[in-house]
């Protein structure tokens, strides 16, 4: 039998497929791209397939993987798969994958550049010389960034490739992440302490955590409002890690210096959205994991997840290894 690789929503960024087009060939399957608008669609069309793609729409729901029973993989398109209902998945039996090591340098080089950027006050003293002027570098404080503290929220392979950025800058660096060893933070440079002591007593925060039920609205009201009034809060994760509206009631009344945001609640960010006319914010389309580079490891990630799956009916991104003794049996031999 020939294992169908079945691409929920095509993204024309991500054309031509060639790469992984020839992974899962070579591997003995075959790659089927479409671009489903409904649920409904992706049942009608899926046919028998047992791996699938998802870029962006939230299609894989616990009703299509209950209609389609030969689904037995579901992968995102990069690192966060909050796109994949994981706990439905895992009760039906489905592992679900992403491509974990795609844009690791590159979230990290943006979330440094968003810091630099806001700490330096580098877009809004360009945007006073656009406008003819001569912005005076005094008219708000710009501090030395080198001694100051960065506290990185998630210390993962981002968070940690950022911290390594961050002591290359003679920053301070503190951690927080609840599932990482003391000593493996220490090893690499950065001083591990608590969710509040990161809070509280950062300069510069940056989060890099995945987007899941623990991790929804965990930068909340009450958290923000431990920040320093000097701080800036930088994201590059997730937008419903922050509780928004709280963040924009922070920035309106400054009481942090600023943000800088590449994430939001919403995506792509309504045009009506106050963050568009708050003027101590820096903002970015969802694009810190993009690059030539990054792209290019990006569908060598896919190709040899689905590549793994088909030679060995496992692969080492699945991300809910727990489900592996009672994966859904393939229908067909």
């Amino acid at each position: 039998m020939t294992i169908t690789v079945y691409h929920v929503d095509r993204g024309d960024e991500l054309e031509p497929y060639d790469v992984e087009r020839g992974m899962i060939e070579a591997a003995g399957g075959r790659l089927v791209i479409d671009n489903c608008t409904s649920e409904d669609e992706v049942i009608a069309r899926a046919g028998d397939a047992e791996i699938f793609w998802v870029s962006w729409d939230p299609w894989m729901s616990r009703r299509v993987m209950e209609a389609l029973p030969n689904c037995r993989l579901v992968v995102r398109w990069g690192v966060g798969y909050d796109q994949i209902p994981v706990r439905d998945a895992t009760e039906l039996g489905i592992a679900v994958g992403n491509a974990p090591a795609y844009g690791t340098d590159d979230v990290a080089e943006h979330a440094i550049s968003l810091l630099v950027g806001a700490a330096r006050r580098v877009p809004w003293l360009h945007a006073g010389m656009v406008a003819g002027g001569w912005p005076s570098g005094a008219e708000r404080p710009i501090h030395r960034m080198k001694g100051r503290t960065l506290g990185i929220v998630g210390v993962g392979r981002i968070g940690s490739s950022a911290a390594r950025r961050g002591l290359g800058l003679g920053l301070r660096v503190i951690g927080y992440d609840k599932y990482r060893p003391a000593d493996e933070l220490r090893a690499m440079g950065v001083e591990p302490v608590g969710f509040d002591e990161v809070m509280s007593q950062s300069d510069y925060v940056s989060l890099h955590v995945p987007l899941n039920d623990e991790t929804r609205g965990m930068i909340s009201a009450a958290r923000l409002a431990q920040l320093r009034p000097e701080a800036i809060l930088v994201n590059t994760s997730r937008g419903p890690v922050i509780e928004e509206p709280a963040l924009i009631e922070l920035l309106r009344a400054r009481r942090i210096a600023s943000a800088a945001l590449d994430v939001y609640a919403t995506e792509p960010l309504p045009a009506n959205s106050p963050l568009r006319s708050l003027d101590n914010v820096i903002l970015t389309p969802h694009s810190a994991g993009y690059s030539v580079e990054a792209m290019a490891d990006l569908r060598v990630d896919m190709g040899n997840t689905a590549a793994e799956w088909i030679r060995d009916g496992w692969s080492a991104r699945v991300v809910n290894p727990e489900v592996r003794p009672r994966l859904r049996p393939r229908l067909h031999s």
